[in-house]
């Protein structure tokens, strides 16, 4: 019954493409009107082709971007997005940019940071690629962007120096050296970076209280938080383009120390009060290298392979005192991942495009954790443990361009893994999933297009959700659980695309996930831990808008809107009702107004990131984690070719973050609350000041 009702639903969320093939509209050359006042739309976007729209830098220029992730971020109906670089394998850790229509080859390197090592002068065009185009793997993604290097020798090196002040705290400093150069067929990349700041956006001051189940004050205290970050990281690449072949290689490593201080201080005249302290330190270190080769067999086959090694050590420690407790958690986590993934593409005609390839991937994570109350140290489950998986996948993908409007991508990927587990416990598990998928795109006209999905998903597993892990700045201890399976789903995505005004967008699209396996957090002895629910579902509902205001007597005015809604359900494993999955976001999104003096050479921004709300179902508390609207206004001025001053004012309205609890009297199926808690901060608000030099 459910497999039918997950067919009916994505036969519903792709109405609007059945729709579309059952009437082709004649196409219309009329020419697109004037704007109003006669403000003329700069340099339009060049439509290279069905399902590819082509901007040429010159059309960015009015922008003026300094690196191509600027460039990136201005494109009409296209959100960035970074990709996750914390799950295993190389595929999916990806975000939804291409370089030259391949994806970087690094995971340790952010995304963000390989875009903006290329400099402007090094980018000839970027082109939003939706639905699919021959040659581009999309990877299951609607809409990807392929930033198109300049060809021919450069050579350019930037100094990027950044300051940030809030009131009387310390100031932050931030120092960044890149350096870009292409002589003949070999090109080098590299950057340094280094921080040293208060988190400002999560440090602040607030209070905590405490009521009853009547919602009277049982207890107050002042609360203050503070986060400082110090940051080295370096990164390099290099490529060269053979006669037959391009090979890269990659190289980077990062060193950061994170500490953080939660401060309840007590009042007067309240029942009852705290006095505590929480102090939490947070080293990591990791290192990359990577290397990848691409070779033309013929001018019709094209080979790729690519060995990729991660390394990362991450030690937590964490001291509290308090009236009653002294506690430390010590937590050691060492973890790597090798890769080797190969690939073939084998274009059979200029319609059809098949593309086939093996990954094999070693994974492990040791792990060892400890907590002390009073000097006696806290049984945990799953202490010292050390998880290893060895996967295999195998992967097909055919992608066929039907007709001049019509185009489709199907594929098929099967993985396997073993699963082992050693140390406090023993455990070791094989499992292999099936994951087709196919995506289809229709264009109703050059300016409108109709896409859908369907795909069956397998999540990775979180290595760490097999060891405990004590939280003590949180007050949550999460036990182990050496019986975790993934969640897989199976997703129904339709969606429509309309380009309007030359540099004008709407996107609109639905998501329906019929998920098993739910993972969400379940009681696992005394403690509660990452466990698997069952059946469940996730919908989605994403807008976005990119709106010139030429036509209304506003030119050089841009407004940018990226939304999403979403619901999810499952039964819950204490009440055994329905509710939302743990973690899962009902909303997202921002909104950003842009506004040129070209005569100035000045750009003013106003941006809004959304509010965001995650809430943890645990088994005596459901705990919520609250981050109200976060605005910034800032003005980017151009007085030299060469050199870009930033000026910024973040969270001018000092956004809360708050963490609302509500703790019963035993379990949540008891439903007798023994009370309410609201701690909150008034963030900080704060000044950034930056200047970008290019020579």
């Amino acid at each position: 019954m459910r497999d039918t009702q997950s067919v009916v639903y994505g036969l519903v969320a792709c109405i609007p493409f059945s729709a579309a093939l059952a009437a082709e509209p004649a196409p219309t050359s009329d020419p697109e009107e004037p704007p109003i006042g006669g403000a003329s739309i700069v340099a339009l976007p060049v439509n290279a082709g069905s399902g590819v729209i082509r901007y040429e830098a010159t059309f960015f220029t009015e922008f003026q971007p300094t690196t191509a992730l600027d460039m990136v971020k201005r494109l009409p109906g296209f959100a960035f997005e970074p990709g996750d670089t914390t799950v295993r394998g190389f595929a999916g850790a990806l975000g939804n940019v291409l370089i030259d229509g391949q994806r970087p080859t690094s995971k340790a390197v952010l995304l963000e940071d390989v875009l903006r090592r290329i400099p402007v002068s090094g980018v000839a065009a970027i082109e939003v690629i939706r639905g699919g185009a021959p040659g581009i793997n999309m990877q299951g993604q609607s809409v990807v962007a392929n930033v198109v290097r300049s060809s021919g020798d450069m050579s350019t090196h930037a100094a990027e120096i950044t300051g940030l002040f809030a009131g009387d705290h310390d100031p932050g400093v931030g120092l960044r050296l890149e350096s870009a150069s292409n002589i003949d067929r070999l090109s080098l990349n590299g950057t340094l970076n280094l921080r040293d700041e208060q988190k400002y956006g999560d440090s602040g001051t607030g209070e905590l209280i405490r009521r009853n189940a009547a919602r009277d004050v049982i207890l107050a205290s002042d609360f203050e938080t503070d986060w400082r970050q110090r940051q080295l990281q370096a990164s390099g690449s290099a490529e060269y383009q053979g006669q037959a072949g391009l090979l890269r290689i990659n190289v980077g490593g990062t060193s950061q120390d994170n500490e953080q201080f939660d401060i309840l201080t007590p009042r007067t005249g309240v029942p009852q009060t705290f006095d505590s302290r929480v102090v939490t330190n947070i080293n990591l270190d990791q290192g990359e290298a990577g290397v990848d080769y691409e070779h033309s067999l013929s001018d019709a086959l094209t080979g790729r392979m690519l060995l990729l090694q991660t390394l990362e050590k991450k030690v937590i420690t964490a001291d509290s005192i308090d009236a009653v407790n002294l506690q430390r958690s010590e937590d050691e986590a060492f973890r790597g991942e090798s890769i080797l993934r190969s690939s073939a593409t084998y274009r059979a005609s200029p319609a059809v495009t098949i593309e086939s390839g093996l990954e094999g991937a070693y994974n492990f994570l040791e792990v060892d954790a400890s907590l002390t109350r009073n000097g006696t140290a806290v049984e945990l489950p799953a202490d010292n443990v050390k998880i290893e998986e060895r996967r295999g996948e195998a992967y097909v993908d055919v992608r066929w361009k039907v007709t001049p409007r019509l185009a489709s991508d199907i594929g098929m990927r099967y993985e396997r893994s073993t699963i082992s587990q050693s140390g406090d416990h023993q455990a070791r598990r094989t499992l292999s999933y099936p994951k087709p998928r196919m995506t289809v795109r229709f264009d109703l006209n050059p300016d409108i297009q109709l896409r859908g999905r369907i795909e069956r998903t397998v999540s990775q597993l979180e290595f760490r959700d097999f060891a405990s892990q004590a939280s003590l700045d949180a007050g949550t201890i999460n036990g182990g659980n050496a019986e975790l399976r993934p969640e897989n789903a199976w997703e129904f995505e339709g969606g429509i695309e309309n380009r309007f005004w030359g540099s004008g967008a709407i996107v609109l699209s639905y998501m329906y996930s019929r998920v098993s396996n739910v993972v969400d957090l379940v009681p696992v002895g005394q403690f509660d831990a990452p466990g698997n629910l069952g059946s469940g579902t996730r919908e989605k509902i994403a807008f976005g808008l990119s709106l010139p205001l030429e036509r209304i007597g506003l030119s050089g005015t841009l407004l940018r809107f990226n939304g999403d809604w979403n619901w999810s359900k499952v039964d819950d494993p204490v009440t055994h009702e329905s509710r939302r999955i743990t973690k899962h976001a009902p909303v997202g999104g921002d909104v950003l107004i842009t506004k040129e003096f070209p005569s100035f050479g000045s750009t003013l921004s106003l941006e809004n990131s959304y509010s965001k709300r995650e809430t943890h179902f645990r088994t005596g508390e459901v705990r919520t984690d609250h981050w109200d609207h976060f605005l910034r206004l800032y003005w980017d001025w151009t007085p030299k070719a060469d050199t870009v001053v930033r000026l910024m004012f973040n969270n001018f309205t000092g956004r809360p973050k708050s963490r609302w609890r509500t703790v019963y009297d035993g379990t949540r199926a008891s439903g007798e609350i023994l009370y309410h808690e609201d701690r909150h901060i008034d963030a900080l608000r704060f000044v950034q000041l930056q200047v970008r030099r290019t020579f």
